[in-house]
């Protein structure tokens, strides 16, 4: 388990090794991001900034832990090939080893939403500690999602350029650029959110950030997903597992 921990944190030095910046480069685009389009939409009406911005902040931090789990699960097998075809590291190693690195990179970004948080002075209280349970169901999620497509991702390869392609849709459709307003409560907005498993996934951590209540809807979701994703993954890992060395 000690070998399992350092790894991740070896591979992460080493990819900013030789950039002027290191991992602050991890900050620079969404700090770029966050800036300009919160200062958009306050420039032209669209939300008032003390309201966006920190759910701005917070939903994009969180994406890019979301994209990273989705679009990464597709070739982490293929990136730990020379691993698995020594006999270095299982499976399981290398899908830990890619999780904990994603979450290395996720905290990385953690300071931005507390400088957002600081600037535009959003209260916290003790309620604000539920959206660590929030994280830590997509941390768990993040893990079979990574093992499950790894697995398929392994067997088809056109599965990360389809993964792609559909997050750019999920983030489009997804309240992290836009807010969706009280006006849309019982509308057709409110069933829209209901079937976005991302939505939920985000406001199980958001909300308890923003002082307000994680709906129950959201939780049943959230920890359906977790548990029938779990007993998918021990199924495929099961049957499929020692197959990953034959497919890459």
């Amino acid at each position: 388990m000690l070998r399992l921990s350092y790894i991740p944190l070896l591979q992460f030095l080493i990819r900013y090794r030789r950039t002027a910046l290191g991992p602050l480069w991890l900050l620079i685009g969404p700090s770029l991001f966050i800036a300009l389009l919160g200062g958009l939409y306050a420039e032209i009406g669209a939300a008032e900034a003390q309201a966006f911005v920190p759910h701005l902040a917070v939903g994009i931090v969180l994406w890019t832990l979301f994209q990273s789990f989705v679009t990464g699960s597709a070739t982490v097998f293929q990136r730990g090939k020379a691993q698995i075809m020594q006999g270095a590291q299982t499976t399981g190693d290398i899908v830990a080893v890619d999780v904990i690195s994603t979450l290395l990179a996720f905290l990385h970004q953690v300071p931005i939403v507390i400088a957002v948080f600081i600037i535009y002075r959003v209260p916290l209280s003790w309620t604000s500690l539920e959206s660590l349970l929030g994280l830590g169901l997509i941390l768990a999620n993040g893990y079979w999602v990574t093992y499950v497509f790894g697995i398929f991702g392994a067997r088809y390869r056109d599965l990360s350029e389809i993964f792609q392609a559909l997050m750019r849709i999920a983030f489009l459709a997804t309240p992290i650029i836009w807010m969706p307003g009280a006006g849309g409560r019982g509308s057709v907005m409110d069933a829209f959110l209901a079937f976005n498993p991302f939505y939920h996934f985000v406001e199980t951590v958001r909300a308890p950030l923003l002082g307000n209540e994680v709906s129950t809807l959201s939780w049943i979701v959230v920890v359906s997903i977790t548990v029938i994703g779990f007993g998918v993954a021990r199924i495929t890992t099961e049957r499929y597992s020692r197959l990953v060395p034959l497919w890459i």
